[in-house]
């Protein structure tokens, strides 16, 4: 479940054209908001593959895994953007 966790962290934190943007000049992302999206990212790819029971070795698996990362990481991106503002 480890490299589960990993897949999905790298999912939250890392997607083809994500976070290209450069900081806005008063201020770029919290610091925290990476780590938190990683983690949930992370927890959500675990918890996505325990309740369906899915083999992470396929490709089908991996890219489920790194998509439920991205979503995971795309909400608590726009949750700490709203609560900046």
């Amino acid at each position: 479940m480890l490299i589960v966790f990993i897949v999905g962290w790298f999912g939250a934190n890392w997607w083809p054209g994500q976070w290209y943007d450069a900081p806005k000049p008063g201020g770029g992302d919290p610091w925290w908001l990476r780590p938190v999206a990683g983690i949930l990212g992370g927890v959500a790819a675990v918890a996505l593959v325990e309740m369906t029971h899915m083999e992470v070795a396929s490709l089908l698996g991996v890219t489920a895994v790194l998509a439920t990362g991205n979503v995971v990481g795309g909400l608590v991106g726009a949750a700490g953007k709203m609560a900046q503002k």
